[in-house]
């Protein structure tokens, strides 16, 4: 496993574009993208898709929600939106 994240980490060094997009294009040629991400991160995406789907907060407020989720929720819309980005530009 040390030798796909020194791998990882040259993408992320090299990269000229956003990361998420770098690793996504670039990380299927070394590793199995499914196991790229832990259990705990998968996760994270699911309650992501739950809120989104659903329109309802992963937790009764904002109050009560930890910092961690609020970024971690940041950090995927971000990557959404610049992936439905260069959807469109591909379709021009």
């Amino acid at each position: 496993m040390g030798d796909v994240y020194r791998e990882l980490m040259l993408i992320f060094d090299k990269s000229t574009e956003k990361i998420g997009s770098s690793l996504y294009h670039y990380s299927g040629f070394f590793v199995d993208v499914g196991r790229l991400a832990d259990s705990k991160s998968q996760q994270r995406i699911k309650e992501y898709n739950f809120c989104k789907s659903f329109n309802c907060p992963p937790y009764p407020s904002l109050k009560q929600t930890p910092a961690e989720v609020v970024d971690d929720f940041l950090i995927i819309e971000q990557e959404v939106l610049e992936y439905q980005k260069q959807l469109q530009e591909e379709k021009k």
